[in-house]
C-alpha cells in the first residue's frame, strides 16, 4: 500500500501536467489567454497538479514511514522543505488555474490577469522550486545514506532532483514535463527499491 502511496504523486501529478494546455512562450500573454479558453481543461489540470503536489507530502511520510520499520530514517529537513514547497506549488497552481478563468468569466482578458500577477505567481513558484528541490535533493541524500538507493538508482534519482530544480526555469509550458519527470526519476527508484526491501 505504501508503495502505490508513494507512486501515486508522480503520476497525479503527470495526470495534471498533460492537462494543461502548453502555453510555448510564458512571455506572450496571447498565447495564454488561448490556452486559458480552453476552460475545462487549463482549470482541471492546475487543480489535478496541485493535488499531486499535496499528494507528495503523503509520499514522503510514506517513505519515512517505511524507512523507520527498517531502524532507519530520512533527513530531518526532507519533509519541511517538502512540505512548503508543496504548499507554494499548490498555491502557485491554484492561482494560475482559478484567476485567468475567473477575469475570463467576468468578460474581461486573462491577459489582465497574467500582465498583473506575473510577479507575484512566479514569485511564488520560484520559493516553491527552491523548498521542494531542497526537499528532494534531501530525500535522495536520505535515501543514499539509509541503503535504500544503490548502484545506478543513485545517479537517476539525484539527476531527477537536479531536473526539478533547473526544469522551471524555462520560460514555456514544456518546462512542466519537465518537473514531471524529474518526480517520476526519484520517486519511481525509491519506490522500487523500497519494495524490494519488503
Amino acid at each position: 500500500m505504501r508503495i502505490l502511496v508513494i507512486l501515486a504523486f508522480p503520476v497525479v501529478l503527470a495526470v495534471g501536467i498533460v492537462l494543461i494546455p502548453v502555453v510555448a512562450d510564458y512571455s506572450d500573454h496571447q498565447l495564454a489567454e488561448k490556452a486559458v479558453a480552453q476552460t475545462a481543461r487549463w482549470f482541471s489540470g492546475h487543480l489535478i497538479a496541485a493535488i499531486g503536489f499535496a499528494v507528495s507530502i503523503l509520499a514522503v511520510v510514506s517513505i519515512d514511514r517505511h524507512l523507520r520499520l527498517l531502524s532507519r530514517s530520512l533527513l530531518a529537513m526532507t519533509l519541511p522543505c517538502i512540505s512548503l514547497g508543496a504548499g507554494l506549488y499548490a498555491a502557485g497552481l491554484g492561482a494560475d488555474g482559478i484567476g485567468p478563468v475567473a477575469v475570463r468569466a467576468a468578460g474581461e482578458s486573462p491577459t489582465a490577469f497574467f500582465d498583473g500577477s506575473g510577479m507575484y505567481v512566479t514569485g511564488v513558484f520560484v520559493a516553491g522550486t527552491i523548498l521542494f528541490g531542497i526537499g528532494l535533493l534531501s530525500l535522495v541524500i536520505g535515501s543514499i545514506r539509509a541503503g535504500i538507493l544503490k548502484g545506478r538508482s543513485r545517479y537517476v534519482a539525484s539527476v531527477g532532483a537536479f531536473v526539478f530544480m533547473v526544469a522551471p526555469a524555462i520560460p514555456s509550458g514544456w518546462a512542466l514535463y519537465g518537473v514531471a519527470v524529474a518526480v517520476f526519476g526519484v520517486f519511481v527508484p525509491i519506490a522500487l527499491a523500497l519494495r524490494r526491501e519488503l
